[in-house]
């Protein structure tokens, strides 16, 4: 009784008219924002002070982590999230954007990241089809020299799918539609987190001979330590599915424009800046334009070292013709 006395009297004050205010606390939290994703969450948190601090709870946010990307409801996710400056809604503010707009090349310490925790998640529509968490320390010689690559299957294991087996090459552009990816690298000492995944797949592709389902998952960077500030590096997520559509391997990998795969040390001081980098946009539009320009650089430069490497040989071919002649000659006047 006393909710809706106070509810009249705040309609009354304001020439009948229903303001936010008239609204009690409980009824906002339980039955609106409950009801709301994340982004959504983070808009009507600007529109006024009220709003701003009902939407600070941590179970709110914790809420809308777990929904948005089961597999942070794993024990060792949730703790790690719990240690976070602002919790839930700081992870949730680093993972949901990608760092497709990280392009500039800035220092990274590697030894203040001892371990990487992958958390993926793939959706196929609404459907969840693959939830993982994976653990991956990163201090030893044999993964800082090793190329870098972090699987969330077993060699052996396959993962069941309701996906239908894309038969032609509209089911396989329809399969790319419907596909999303999250891929969130997490470095618990940093408490930070970031999205590698372009959310919607770049390319289908279908092996002619085994029937495999290739799916693939890019995000264009900026380079570091092996080339110039501007130069880009792929990150690659591959997810391959078997002629049964399950999923028999997925994971992620990073790609130079020589088409070298690059190593953990390397890759890490990728990841430490993106970690630490400016956020861009989750499932990234234009991330297969992107993807597409960097693969047609990635086929200009090879084409251009062939063609120097052809140079190349035609001149020592040359010269070695011109020292031939030169030697016959001075054997012919020496006769």
């Amino acid at each position: 009784m006393a909710c809706t006395d106070n509810t009249t009297a705040a309609i009354h004050r304001e020439g009948g008219a229903t303001t936010i205010s008239a609204v009690h606390p409980d009824i906002i939290q339980t039955h609106i924002l409950t009801r709301l994703d994340g982004p959504a969450l983070a808009s009507i948190a600007t529109t006024c002070s009220q709003l701003h601090a009902l939407s600070e709870h941590e179970q709110l946010w914790e809420s809308i982590c777990h929904a948005t990307w089961p597999s942070t409801s794993t024990p060792r996710v949730r703790h790690i999230i719990s240690t976070f400056p602002g919790a839930s809604r700081s992870f949730f503010s680093d993972s949901f954007p990608s760092f497709a707009a990280v392009d500039t090349y800035r220092h990274a310490n590697i030894e203040r990241t001892p371990e990487l925790v992958t958390a993926v998640d793939l959706f196929h529509g609404r459907r969840p089809v693959l939830s993982r968490v994976v653990e991956t320390e990163t201090e030893s010689g044999w993964f800082r020299c090793s190329p870098f690559r972090v699987d969330v299957l077993d060699p052996k294991e396959a993962v069941a799918t309701a996906m239908e087996y894309p038969r032609s090459e509209e089911a396989c552009e329809r399969l790319r539609e419907e596909l999303r990816l999250s891929w969130i690298v997490v470095d618990p000492e940093g408490k930070r987190a970031v999205n590698v995944s372009s959310g919607r797949a770049v390319s289908v592709e279908r092996h002619w001979l085994s029937g495999e389902v290739r799916v693939r998952f890019a995000t264009v960077v900026g380079g570091g330590e092996r080339g110039s500030a501007s130069e880009a590096v792929l990150c690659s997520v591959t997810v391959t599915c078997g002629s049964e559509m399950q999923v028999r391997e997925a994971c992620v990998q990073m790609e130079d424009m020589d088409g070298t795969i690059l190593n953990g040390r390397d890759s890490l001081g990728i990841l430490q800046r993106a970690l630490e980098g400016k956020r861009g946009t989750f499932f990234v539009a234009g991330e297969k334009d992107r993807f597409l320009e960097f693969m047609n650089r990635k086929s200009e430069r090879k084409e251009r070292k062939m063609r120097d490497e052809r140079r190349l040989d035609m001149a020592c071919v040359a010269l070695a013709f011109l020292s031939f002649a030169a030697i016959s000659t001075l054997f012919f006047f020496r006769i």
